[in-house]
C-alpha cells in the first residue's frame, strides 16, 4: 500500500495554567508528535504527570508518570503514543504517536499538576488517509470505463474529463464503500461512445488534504484487445459451425423425407390386388376433398386437380362416385343425405349394394366426419347403428377420417370413436381447391392413410378366411 512520506506533524502549545483546546489533521502512516510543555520550576518531584484518550466518552490513560517514573510500565507493549522521561525535568511531556491510524482519532488530554494548581490540554486529532492509485479499465461490451480506488479518508470525489478537457464526470455514477479497515473504496462508471481517439481519465481528490491523483487511457473507436478479439473470433466460428450444422440437417431432413415419400408412393404402387377403399360420409364433411387429396399426393408429378368434383352442389355432388388411384385401387364414396336420421334412410341400399360386391374387391371402409360439425345424441345414434352394420359385412369396424382437423374439437371427438371400436382415427387439413400447395408433411399423412387402408383390407380378408380341417 502506498502512503504519504513519513511525515512529523508538531504541535507546541505552552501550558501556563489553565486549559486550551486544539484541534490537528494526521495522516495515516505518517508521524505525529504533540508537545505538551509546562514551567518545570512548578512541578513538584512527586506531582503527576498524564496523558489520557477518549474515543465517545470512553477515556483511556495512555501515559501516567510520577517522578519522572512510568506508572504503566506493564502496559507498555499495548498503549499507543510515546513519552521521554528524561525530557519531564525539562518540563516536556510531548506525546510521540508513531504510524498513526484511523484507530488512533480522537480526544487527547494532556494534564500535570504544577505548584499554582492543574494544567490540562485538549486536542482532538483527526486522521486522514491517501487514497491508492485509481486503477481505469474499458468494458468494450457496454462501451463503458470504470475508475476504482480503495483505502481513502474521507471519501474521495471522483471527476472525468475527456479530449480538450472536457468534462464528462455528469455522465458517470459513483458509489463509494466503508470497508473493515474504516476507510473509503471508491468505484465510479462512465458510459460513453466514442466517435473518436482521444484520452479519458479519471481522477480522485482528497480535498482536506488537497491531493489529487489521476490515471488516463488512450481509447480508439472500436478498439479491442487481443483477448477480445479471440473471443469474437471464437463466437463468430460457433455460429457458423451452428448455421452449417442446421442447413446441413435441414437437408438431410429434405432428402430423407423425399425418399421416405418415394417408399411410401411404391408401396401404394406395388398392391395387385383390387382395393375398393369406400369413404362414408354426409356432404360437406369433406369425402371429395379427401379424395383429391390422395390423389395429389400420390401423383407427386401432376398438378393438383378436382378429381372428385368437389364443390359441387345436387344432384351432380355424388359424381364420379369411383376415383381411380392406381390401377388396382379405387377411392369409392358412399355419400349420405344431409339430414338427421342418415344412415336408418340409406341403410338398407348400401347394405344390399356392399353384400353384392363382397366378393370383387378389397373393401375398407372408413367414416369421415368433419370437426366442425357437432355430435348430436340422434348423430351419435345414427353412427353407432352405421358402425355396426359396416362390421356385419366387412367383419371390423370402419377407420375414422375427422376433417378440418384445425377447428372443433379433434380431441373428443377421436376419443368418441375410439370408443366406439374405430382401429383408426386420422386427422386432416385437406388440400382444397383454393389452397393445395403442396406440402410434404402434409404428402405424407394421406400417403400413411392410403398405405394403412390397404394394410387393413389384407388384414380383414384374412379374418374372413374360413377355417378348414
Amino acid at each position: 500500500m502506498k502512503l504519504f512520506s513519513i511525515g512529523l506533524i508538531l504541535l507546541v502549545i505552552q501550558c501556563t495554567g489553565g486549559s486550551l483546546v486544539k484541534k490537528i489533521t494526521g495522516v495515516r502512516g505518517s508521524d505525529v508528535w504533540i508537545e505538551c510543555m509546562f514551567d518545570a520550576a512548578k512541578m513538584s518531584q512527586d506531582k503527576p504527570v498524564w496523558w489520557l484518550h477518549c474515543e465517545n466518552s470512553d477515556c483511556t490513560k495512555i501515559q501516567h508518570f510520577i517522578g519522572g517514573v512510568d506508572q504503566l510500565q506493564d502496559r507498555a507493549a499495548s498503549r499507543r503514543g510515546r513519552v521521554y522521561p528524561d525530557k519531564l525535568r525539562e518540563g516536556n511531556a510531548s506525546l510521540f504517536i508513531e504510524n498513526v491510524q484511523m484507530s488512533d482519532e480522537g480526544h487527547y488530554e494532556c494534564s500535570a499538576i504544577l505548584t499554582d494548581g492543574p494544567c490540562t490540554t485538549i486536542y482532538v486529532l483527526t486522521v486522514l488517509a491517501s487514497s491508492e492509485p485509481p486503477q481505469l479499465t474499458e468494458a468494450l461490451d457496454t462501451r463503458s470505463f470504470t475508475c476504482s480506488s480503495r483505502n481513502g479518508f474521507p471519501p474521495a470525489l471522483v471527476t472525468w474529463t475527456g479530449g480538450s478537457g472536457m468534462n464528462y464526470t455528469p455522465d458517470s455514477v459513483t458509489q463509494h464503500t466503508l470497508n473493515p479497515e474504516g476507510l473509503y473504496d471508491v468505484v465510479s462508471k462512465l458510459t460513453r461512445n466514442v466517435t473518436e481517439e482521444e484520452t479519458i481519465c479519471c481522477t480522485v481528490w482528497n480535498q482536506p488534504l488537497q491531493e489529487h491523483k489521476t490515471n488516463c487511457m488512450r481509447v480508439t473507436p472500436g478498439q479491442e484487445t487481443d483477448d477480445q478479439h479471440i473471443i469474437m473470433m471464437a463466437t463468430l466460428i460457433s455460429v457458423a459451425l451452428f448455421i452449417l450444422a442446421c442447413v446441413g440437417f435441414m437437408i438431410y431432413r429434405y432428402f430423407k423425407g423425399r425418399q421416405n415419400l418415394a417408399t411410401k408412393r411404391e408401396r401404394i404402387s406395388n398392391c395387385s390386388d383390387d382395393t375398393a377403399i369406400i369413404l362414408i360420409g354426409k356432404p360437406k364433411h369433406g369425402v371429395p376433398s379427401l379424395i383429391n387429396s390422395c390423389v395429389f399426393a400420390y401423383k407427386a408429378e401432376e398438378p393438383f386437380a378436382n378429381w372428385a368434383g368437389a364443390d359441387k352442389d345436387p344432384p351432380h355432388y355424388a359424381q364420379p362416385e369411383e376415383v381411380p388411384l392406381t390401377e388396382h385401387i379405387t377411392i369409392t364414396r358412399a355419400l349420405l343425405q344431409p339430414e338427421d336420421r342418415f344412415w336408418t334412410s340409406e341403410r338398407e341400399a348400401y347394405l344390399d349394394k356392399w353384400r353384392r360386391e363382397e366378393q370383387s374387391h378389397r373393401r375398407p371402409f372408413v367414416f369421415v366426419h368433419s370437426c366442425i360439425d357437432k355430435l348430436t345424441a340422434i348423430t351419435k345414434d345414427e353412427i353407432q347403428k352405421l358402425f355396426e352394420d359396416v362390421k356385419s359385412v366387412s367383419g371390423s369396424y370402419p377407420f375414422t377420417v375427422l376433417t378440418m382437423k384445425n377447428f372443433g374439437t379433434a380431441d373428443e371427438l377421436k376419443r368418441f370413436f375410439k370408443d366406439l371400436g374405430s382401429k383408426r382415427v386420422f386427422t386432416f387439413h385437406n388440400y382444397t381447391i383454393q389452397k393445395h400447395k403442396r406440402n410434404a408433411k402434409r404428402d405424407e399423412e394421406f400417403l400413411d392413410f392410403v398405405n394403412a387402408c390397404i394394410d387393413e383390407a389384407v388384414d380383414t380378408e384374412l379374418e374372413m378366411v374360413p377355417l378348414t380341417r
